[in-house]
């Protein structure tokens, strides 16, 4: 039985505290100034968006894009190996060195703290996250039976990795963030984990929603959060 029919998940996350978050994200080429500032800009660009004039579902898709596009933007200047992934219209940043990927999307409540049970995504996703999550938990089998690294073969080199989520999700007054590493998606729900590194929360300003789940496929823009009416 999987997390969402019993009460508990089949996989406990280890979850690593916001005071923890920097030395955790460091072993990963990465930094909370990184995260927060991706964030951060995201956010920035969904401010400035006019629900007068464009589509109502357009500052969640400007801050998914923008979030990403920002996060690429810290770790390509870096200049150690982080590259941008494109197969098969999964958006991620990428290092094959590490082989790890980030990709962006939008958690519900329980994204960003040690709650009651761990987050879930908002949005139903589509055959592609599938392959990047049974991958997942393909890679930490195999790690964890033969305690060597697990070399991906015949893959282009974004899907040659370990895909975690940059999970966002917004209230009226912060924005709750973590990276996390999924490791079962049920019927296209994603809601189990097998790290989650809790970043502590962001401040933003202006009444914000999640966007409702929208079509069961990955080649639309990851709406994000939008302003109520």
């Amino acid at each position: 039985m999987s997390q969402f029919q019993g009460q508990t998940p089949a996989h406990p996350s280890k979850i690593v505290q916001p005071e923890q978050a920097e030395g955790r994200l460091a072993e990963m080429g990465l930094s909370v100034v990184n995260i927060r500032s991706s964030v951060t800009a995201g956010d920035d660009a969904r401010s400035r968006v006019s629900l007068r004039y464009y589509p109502r579902n357009f500052p969640g898709i400007t801050m998914w894009a923008e979030t990403l596009a920002a996060l690429r933007r810290e770790l390509l200047k870096a200049r150690q190996g982080w590259r941008i992934g494109q197969t098969g219209n999964y958006e991620t940043v990428y290092s094959a060195d590490r082989r790890l990927a980030f990709a962006v999307v939008a958690g519900d409540r329980f994204t960003g703290i040690d709650g009651d049970r761990p987050p879930r995504l908002t949005r139903k996703r589509g055959p592609k996250t599938k392959e990047r999550v049974d991958r997942n938990a393909k890679y930490q089998q195999l790690a964890f039976e033969i305690d060597l690294p697990v070399r991906a073969i015949e893959l282009p080199p974004d899907e040659a990795c370990s895909t975690w989520f940059l999970v966002v999700h917004a209230d009226d007054d912060h924005i709750r963030v973590e990276l996390s590493l999924p490791i079962d998606a049920e019927n296209g729900i994603v809601g189990e984990w097998v790290e989650r590194i809790l970043i502590d929360p962001i401040p933003t300003s202006g009444a914000v929603a999640p966007i409702e789940p929208g079509e069961d496929d990955d080649d639309d823009g990851e709406p994000m959060v939008t302003r109520t009416a």
